[in-house]
């Protein structure tokens, strides 16, 4: 390719703000859209998804987009289970991104649903955890393993498998007990191995310990729960497995920095 056509890409100018679990309780079924592009990772659940007016049934292991402004939601019938699943929201400027936005446009597309498959799910653990960690140099390794996994899809040669199968035993474990007490023992029988090596293998792939993610999950799952209903504090600590409201209370501040009455009424 001749120099004066090469088409330059400026990594510093896209920006990945958010890519979070997104639990039972914040699922939602009523059409939105969004100013950012919207990324879809399918966890598990079975369901259908409207874009742009049109439905598409999806699967677990789905990776697809939504462009700013599309209207999109999920559909999941009456008897079927909620689509649990990883949003990124990934800000791209329309003109100094307009490089980017016309490959996704032309090479993936707007409701085009790539087969994953479920051994991405540790991938989607750690860009979670970076991009929600307070350093900004953690935040940009989020953007760029994003970025990445992106440009591998589009010329077509998706990385090779991602993690350990204890690992991403584990991950959906957690994503499946959300609402239910367990302990580090409870996963060590779940994945069958020795314990520390367990935990060794966990922080390694993931970046924290198995627990401390499994708590991470709970409460992003509660923020959810406190924003959108009125539930009391109990009702809450109970649907995200804590017996105790007065503990969740407490690990909800430790996690947070704020309790979360107080997040409830300030957010």
């Amino acid at each position: 390719m001749a120099g004066n056509d090469r088409v330059m890409y400026d990594i510093d100018i896209v920006r990945l703000p958010y890519c979070e679990i997104l639990p039972k309780a914040g699922r939602s079924y009523s059409p939105h859209e969004h100013d950012a592009y919207e990324f879809h990772y399918i966890v598990s659940g079975r369901g259908s998804f409207e874009i742009g007016g049109q439905l598409f049934a999806v699967l677990p292991g789905h990776f697809f987009y939504t462009k700013p402004g599309t209207e999109h939601r999920s559909v999941v019938p009456a008897d079927g289970d909620y689509l649990l699943q990883y949003i990124v929201f990934l800000e791209l400027d329309p003109e100094r991104d307009a490089a980017i936005i016309a490959d996704l446009e032309t090479r993936m597309g707007e409701g085009t649903f790539h087969r994953l498959g479920d051994r991405y799910h540790e991938f989607f653990a750690q860009i979670s955890r970076l991009s929600t960690a307070p350093g900004e140099h953690e935040r940009r390794a989020a953007t760029f393993r994003f970025a990445a996994l992106l440009y591998e899809l589009l010329v077509g040669t998706p990385a090779s498998d991602y993690g350990h199968p204890a690992v991403r035993r584990a991950l959906e474990f957690m994503r499946s007990h959300v609402g239910e007490p367990y302990d580090l023992e409870a996963l060590v029988a779940e994945v069958g191995l020795d314990r520390s090596y367990f935990v060794r293998l966990f922080k390694k792939s993931v970046g924290v310990p198995p627990m401390r993610y499994a708590t991470n999950l709970k409460m992003i799952a509660a923020t959810h729960l406190l924003l959108i209903t009125r539930e009391p504090l109990a009702t809450v600590a109970a649907q995200v497995g804590f017996a105790d409201e007065y503990h969740f209370a407490k690990r909800f501040k430790q996690w947070s920095g704020i309790a979360p009455g107080a997040y409830r009424r300030q957010v």
